[in-house]
């Protein structure tokens, strides 16, 4: 009896040895399942890695950064700042010089007008209003996009609420020129154009002066002109030939800054832009934005007291 307990005693230990045996050889592959399945989640992880990185790369190469644009080649607004004058006086480009310019937009005749712009591969500066920016701001993007220049011309065109003060009129400048750098998405290029112009004579000649010396004060240059279409001088439309005939009249410098405008009620004024650039390119004219102006010679910075106001 004692000794068939003793046999089954035996059993029971070889049984729990061989348990015991089964589990750890049970454990050691869970181990080295675990650790074999993390060498290749790390494995894969730098693969996954190293191929967005190699994508990112090129990528990068695909798509460089933008250079920024140059600085314009002129004296700085606060020394000088009556563009016409420097682009008159300029003395960096071998051949004449045409600074294509339209006030008064943005409206629906603008996109006739970048219609023929782009056919003819010309670029211009646009004046525009504050106003009519937030009016058709989509048509002042796409003059932006397709590389012209966007200047400011006031918020209202009203002659009586601009040139009241010095306020009234700085802060139309200032509002209009934050309604061109939501387009642009950029610091735009001060510049404006008064309303009427800013020559010394006629309607609010006096604080004109004045504001000129203001707008230098802050950085902004500011433009007239020294030719032009001739389509807002008679209260009547004028004919495409007229137009023309208008420019062959006044285009007579070699460096000439034209007025022009896209004002809805100016329909005349894109039919006759084709043969007033055939004209001018005839002419010897190359087609610039006023912020491209070469003032100055290669290697040479002249100074022109003339100049200095």
């Amino acid at each position: 009896m004692e000794n068939r307990n003793n046999q089954k005693n035996i059993y029971r230990k070889r049984e729990m040895s061989a348990e015991k045996k089964s589990n750890l050889r049970l454990l050691f592959i869970c181990i080295i399942s675990i650790i074999a399945v993390a060498i290749i989640v790390s494995l894969s992880v730098s693969t996954v890695n190293k191929a967005v990185n190699n994508e990112t790369e090129v990528v990068s190469q695909d798509t460089p950064e933008p250079e920024p644009k140059p600085a314009p080649e002129i004296p700085p607004a606060t020394e000088q700042n009556d563009l016409l004058e420097i682009a008159k006086n300029a003395q960096g480009r071998e051949e004449k010089a045409c600074y294509l310019t339209f006030d008064d937009g943005p409206t629906e005749l603008t996109n006739q007008i970048l219609d023929i712009l782009k056919q003819y591969n010309v670029k211009a500066t646009f004046f525009m209003l504050g106003r009519m920016i937030e009016a058709n701001p989509g048509i002042a993007r796409r003059v932006y996009d397709e590389g012209h220049l966007l200047a400011n011309h006031s918020y209202s065109h009203n002659y009586k609420e601009l040139y009241a003060t010095p306020e009234s009129f700085m802060g139309e400048i200032e509002r209009t020129t934050e309604l061109i750098k939501n387009v642009t998405g950029e610091e735009p290029f001060k510049l404006i154009r008064f309303p009427g112009g800013g020559h010394n004579a006629g309607d609010h000649a006096e604080q004109k002066q004045q504001y000129k010396l203001l707008l230098r004060e802050k950085g902004y240059y500011f433009s007239d002109w020294n030719a032009l279409n001739g389509d807002a001088e008679a209260s009547g439309t004028r004919t495409p030939d007229q137009l023309l005939s208008r420019i062959r009249e006044t285009a007579t410098q070699p460096n000439i800054v034209v007025l022009m405008h896209d004002a809805k009620a100016k329909k005349t004024t894109p039919e006759a832009l084709p043969s007033i650039i055939e004209y001018l390119k005839s002419q010897g004219y190359g087609f610039y934005r006023l912020d491209e102006i070469k003032y100055y010679k290669p290697g040479e910075k002249p100074v022109q007291n003339s100049l200095i106001m």
